[in-house]
């Protein structure tokens, strides 16, 4: 059953009863007729109806034409529990739009975010696997959360193994306290050397 035969079997639509708050240019009017729809049992056929047709004017299933024009690409939607217009959860994308809400990421989506962060880090891991393994891996798979493979473990290895070596050569390379130096510590100030100082009268 298609929309509008839906509302011309459900009385009392607000739409219908006054519909000019519904294609109004005034925001005042848009938000009181966004209010209007809440309660609407056709909220969501409404909705749905009005993002797949790409409808460009008017309230319709208390979306305004600016949120529809956000899911004209076809992506999946859902009115939040404050009749919000948003991003089905299950995405990395509404994984982000939760913290623009200010609230913490479901579950769903916290799977979705973590299964790309994961492609993404199995990607560039055997990006380093054709370079014949290297440090960063080693800590790829350390991030992934698994042993690393011969290959990276002893490229880092190597790369400590450098390091230590370097370390050592500027301790030796560092002088040494007091070392090499002419020795003027054991001079006392005051008077030249073999001048004797005068007696004082009492």
């Amino acid at each position: 059953m298609n929309l509008h035969t839906l509302a011309a079997q459900t009385p009392g639509l607000p739409c219908r009863l006054d519909p000019a708050p519904f294609f109004s240019d005034q925001a005042r009017d848009r938000d009181a007729a966004v209010r209007a729809c809440q309660t609407c049992p056709l909220r969501d056929a409404c909705a749905a109806f009005a993002i797949a047709e790409r409808v460009p004017h008017g309230v319709w299933g208390g979306t305004t034409a600016a949120d529809r024009r956000s899911f004209a690409d076809g992506r999946p939607w859902r009115f939040d529990e404050q009749g919000r217009l948003r991003q089905a959860c299950g995405t990395t994308s509404a994984y982000h739009a939760h913290f623009t809400y200010r609230e913490q990421p479901c579950a769903a989506c916290t799977r979705a975010f973590e299964a790309q962060l994961l492609a993404e880090r199995r990607a560039r891991l055997e990006a380093e696997h054709a370079k014949g393994g290297t440090p960063t891996g080693y800590s790829l798979h350390r991030r992934i959360g698994e042993r690393a493979c011969e290959l990276c473990l002893s490229a880092m290895r190597r790369q400590s193994a450098a390091a230590r070596r370097a370390r050592a050569g500027r301790r030796l390379q560092r002088p040494r306290s007091g070392s090499g130096t002419t020795g003027t510590s054991g001079v006392l100030r005051g008077a030249p050397a073999g001048v004797q100082p005068l007696p004082i009268a009492s």
